[in-house]
């Protein structure tokens, strides 16, 4: 049996399409290859910071404060007042200006008057009376004392106004030797006519250094004729 024409050209377009369909899976797009991603390094993880100390922080720097500075006052303008001259023109006439800073006179300084002397002090007496004994420094070594007794012997006027004093009457008492010195070897009548050989054998004649022991006011040298009577 003899095929029809139309055949063998179905036949022929079917393969055609079938290539067709196989050549266009073939050269379809491929997917591209991914090259394989390297993992990334690890980081350190991150040093913690210090938190800040009193101690290290620095203070904060003090704000500087531009100087102040006071301005002076302005002078002030005096009026003017204007005038008429005698021939009638105006004139105008300016008060002199007032200085701005008067200068204070200074005060002289304060003199303080001159002490005065103090007065001796009513009802205080001016004998301040150490106690115990008082006498005068011995003028030789080797001196002792003889008593009262042995001076009135030749002392009578003195030794009576003596007797009725402050001095005899203390305790113990100022007596002759007491102001007078140890009188051992001044006590013999030669020795006591001879002044130079009465001072030599350890006489002493009191003055106002001496006195003032007791005697600290209101002193006087004539107070010395008054310790005792003395022979006319």
């Amino acid at each position: 049996m003899r095929k029809h024409p139309l055949h063998y050209v179905s036949a022929a377009a079917l393969c055609l399409l079938v290539g067709l369909i196989f050549g266009l899976q073939s050269c379809g797009p491929r997917e591209a290859a991914i090259p394989p991603v390297a993992p990334a390094p690890s980081m350190p993880p991150p040093e913690p910071k210090p938190e800040p100390n009193a101690s290290t922080v620095p203070a904060p720097a003090a704000p500087l404060h531009a100087p102040t500075t006071k301005s002076a006052p302005a002078p002030t303008v005096p009026p003017i007042t204007p005038s008429m001259s005698a021939s009638g023109a105006s004139v105008v006439k300016a008060t002199p200006l007032a200085p701005a800073v008067q200068a204070v006179p200074s005060s002289p300084p304060e003199t303080k008057p001159a002490a005065r002397p103090t007065a001796p002090l009513q009802g205080v007496s001016p004998v301040s009376d150490p106690g115990g004994e008082v006498a005068v420094k011995p003028a030789k070594a080797g001196l002792s004392r003889v008593g009262p007794a042995s001076c009135k012997m030749c002392h009578k006027v003195q030794f009576a106004s003596w007797v009725d004093t402050a001095h005899a009457k203390r305790m113990p008492p100022l007596d002759c030797e007491s102001c007078h010195g140890l009188g051992s070897e001044y006590k013999a009548i030669a020795t006591m006519k001879d002044p130079a050989k009465a001072l030599a054998a350890g006489l002493v004649l009191p003055a106002a250094p001496f006195c003032a022991t007791c005697h600290k006011r209101s002193w006087s040298d004539g107070m010395l004729k008054k310790a005792h009577a003395h022979k006319g």
